[in-house]
């Protein structure tokens, strides 16, 4: 795989949508900015099917180059277009990141000849067919990556978690003693429509917090959220389509939050957290965070339990000392230069294979 003209060429392909979230494009997305910041050269591609689009054109940091999949298209079919589209575009290295794609798509996706980058969460799909393979979780380096990536690069815990440029801003973060907010943020797209019953929840109780109130670019409730804040008597502060969620986790004293790659961002911003688990995958990443002791957490996966929220939420708010006991508990574990190293073993592997 020569580089073509001293260029780079990188393809994501990635997709998100209100049901899926958005957490797999972001992190793709960090990992591109951060690969066009180290190496101003870089050609990004993204291949996208048609239903991610809006999601793409929701960023206003949106960096890269856009293709568009048919969304019936077959994933044989898709195997053979992004193998024409790798040759023509003479890229180096393929990122994959979803849990759609099967051990069989990767396993046919292999044969292309390109270094094949696989961000997992779980290792519960069979063979991964990668060289490359990145888990941020804590827990990452106990699922037996070498029996299902023998071979690969393994870019395991937390050293390689990916975090988007803002949260290496500590500008971003207020000082523990100014923090007085509740953040309120279940996701991209929130796809368990939490965000109101939460915050009916809140209302409901005797406890009256600030809430800084973050939803995304794929959040489908808009109106029914806009009838319950023209409402309501709590005090809410809303940030539609938020472009800069550090600002958010940076200036609160807890966040109730969708689980998954928001807690990386919450320990990067000194933040305590109840995290709330809304699919399976998340599980295992979320108990080890809880271990941690800088976090709780609920799982509502299959059903939602309010009154348990208002009652863990409760316990944190009106005890300071445990508060600030896991604040304290964040501060070693930030660690915010995961991404720029597994760019750096990105690279090294390209540069292994052209030389």
């Amino acid at each position: 795989m020569p580089l073509a003209n001293n260029m780079l060429a990188l393809v994501f392909r990635v997709d998100a949508n209100p049901q899926m979230g958005l957490g797999h494009l972001l992190r793709c997305q960090a990992l591109a900015q951060a690969f066009a910041a180290e190496y101003p050269q870089v050609l990004i591609h993204f291949v996208i099917r048609n239903m991610t689009l809006s999601a793409c054109q929701s960023r206003s940091d949106w960096l890269g180059e856009i293709h568009l999949l048919a969304d019936d298209l077959p994933w044989q079919d898709e195997v053979l277009w992004l193998a024409r589209f790798c040759q023509q575009n003479h890229i180096e290295a393929l990122i994959l990141d979803g849990y759609q794609f099967t051990q069989a798509f990767r396993q046919k996706l292999s044969s292309i000849d390109v270094l094949h980058v696989l961000f997992d969460d779980n290792n519960n799909s069979g063979s991964c067919h990668c060289d490359v393979l990145i888990n941020g979780a804590s827990n990452a380096a106990s699922l037996d990556y070498a029996k299902s990536a023998p071979g690969a690069s393994l870019l395991l815990g937390e050293k390689f978690r990916i975090l988007r440029p803002e949260f290496s801003k500590p500008a971003y973060r207020l000082p523990w003693d100014k923090r007085e907010h509740l953040g309120i943020v279940m996701g991209g797209s929130d796809p368990l429509n939490l965000t109101i019953p939460i915050l009916q929840a809140i209302e409901l109780s005797q406890y009256r917090p600030k809430i800084l109130l973050a939803t995304g670019g794929a959040y489908l409730y808009d109106e029914a959220l806009n009838r319950f804040l023209s409402t309501t008597a709590l005090t809410i502060e809303h940030r539609r389509n938020c472009q800069n969620m550090a600002e958010v986790f940076g200036q609160a004293k807890l966040v109730i939050s969708a689980a998954g790659g928001s807690q990386f961002e919450l320990l990067a911003c000194l933040t305590p957290a109840i995290l709330v688990i809304v699919a399976d995958n998340q599980r295992n990443a979320t108990q080890q965070a809880v271990q941690q002791k800088w976090c709780d957490m609920l799982d509502f996966s299959e059903q939602a339990n309010m009154p348990e929220l208002i009652r863990l939420f409760a316990s944190l708010w009106t005890s300071p000392k445990r508060l600030t006991a896991m604040h304290g508990a964040t501060i070693p574990l930030a660690d915010t230069q995961g991404t720029s190293r597994v760019v750096n073993n990105i690279m090294q592997q390209i540069m292994a294979e052209a030389g």
